[in-house]
């Protein structure tokens, strides 16, 4: 297990693991009491229900927590926004360092790249170099594809990393290994990792948006909080607020749940900036760039699958997300905070394997550069 810091002195610095992030404030564990264990009778063993485990988790974070206050838990803040205060929690983990890589040798890989130009296929690259054509500074001087040479050297040359990562996402897709050197081309200060918990898939709030970035050699995480479903359109406005500045969005499945989801609930609510700002931000979704690299490998490409399998890293009393709404109904009706800080820990987990994950992800696990 891995030590984590957080910015409650009390906590010693040391964090025990999921679900124990606000037990280390408490002046003395609770104990699980048998009566607060449910019967397993209670909870239908059926996939999108409840099961044994999951009813004992509730039961023990319900205990642990009984009677306290989300602000004795954690470090909790209000975050102001045009939309009301919005809860705030924030920590920090040591050890996730940023991660580096080499803008030169992407500079030089994208150079190299004649498939980047549309109409230049696999043949007619190897056609091309056989002739003396080595890079895409060379081919803007061919008579047929010079002009759109031109365009893409142009993007690659002037180290603009926004405009190298649209030139290789429009001709490669989201999940090809020239798309993930661009990442070299950012400072690792300019990414905002995204990962966000809802009441289900489809037209249902999100009741708990978490980033985080790198600063000072650290992972800060940030994580909006809301104690009701009244309080979305504030965590809304606070994730847009904390976006300004970001150059690029990762996420683990975020071109297909994360982002829409955000858009759709932001344009419910007429945020119609909010709505449009991280659609507009080179994305790195790393479920692709996860299924390219590791699909012949692992069972599975799930973020905890990858964590567990190559990463070494195992989640203790960890649930599947699909357990976070009915946690997040508990904690609705009894109002003890108990199942929140487990869908506050579980989110933290998230970010922390993303950007785990983002960092030991390299451009040689994702094979070929061809260009169809």
């Amino acid at each position: 297990m891995t030590a984590e810091t957080g910015g409650d002195p009390a906590s010693g610095g040391r964090i025990f693991g999921v679900g124990d992030y606000w037990a280390a404030r408490l002046t003395e564990a609770a104990p699980l009491p048998a009566a607060d264990v449910p019967s397993a009778d209670a909870f239908p063993a059926s996939p999108g229900g409840w099961d044994r485990r999951a009813a004992d988790v509730l039961a023990l974070v319900t205990a642990r927590a009984r009677g306290r206050r989300l602000d004795q838990l954690y470090p909790v803040t209000d975050t102001a926004t045009p939309e009301g205060p919005c809860r705030t929690i924030r920590s920090s983990l040591a050890d996730v360092p940023p991660a580096t890589g080499d803008p030169h040798e992407a500079r030089r890989e994208l150079a190299g790249a004649l498939e980047l130009v549309w109409g230049v296929g696999p043949w007619h690259a190897a056609a091309l170099r056989a002739a003396g054509t080595r890079t895409l500074a060379d081919l803007t001087h061919h008579p047929r594809f010079g002009v759109e040479a031109s365009r893409v050297w142009g993007a690659v040359a002037a180290g603009n990393p926004d405009a190298a990562f649209w030139v290789v996402r429009h001709r490669c897709g989201a999940s090809h290994r020239l798309l993930w050197c661009t990442r070299a081309l950012f400072d690792p200060s300019a990414f905002l990792f995204v990962d966000i918990e809802t009441l289900g898939f489809s037209g249902v709030a999100a009741i708990l948006i978490g980033v985080a970035e790198w600063r000072d050699h650290m992972l800060d995480v940030t994580q909006y909080v809301a104690e009701s479903v009244a309080d979305e359109p504030a965590l809304l406005a606070a994730l847009a607020q904390h976006a300004v500045g970001k150059q690029a969005l990762v996420t683990f499945n975020g071109l297909a749940f994360d982002v829409p989801v955000l858009a759709a609930r932001a344009a419910y609510y007429g945020m119609r900036e909010a709505a449009r700002s991280l659609g507009a931000l080179p994305h790195f979704d790393l479920v692709h760039f996860a299924r390219r690299a590791w699909r012949h490998r692992l069972g599975d490409c799930q973020a905890v699958t990858i964590e567990r399998e190559l990463l070494g890293i195992v989640r203790p009393d960890d649930l599947p997300g699909a357990y976070v709404p009915p946690f997040y109904e508990a904690y609705q009706q009894d109002g003890e905070v108990g199942p929140l800080t487990y869908i506050i820990d579980h989110n933290r987990w998230d970010l922390a394997g993303l950007a785990r994950i983002f960092t030991h992800l390299t451009p040689g696990a994702l094979g070929s550069c061809d260009v169809g």
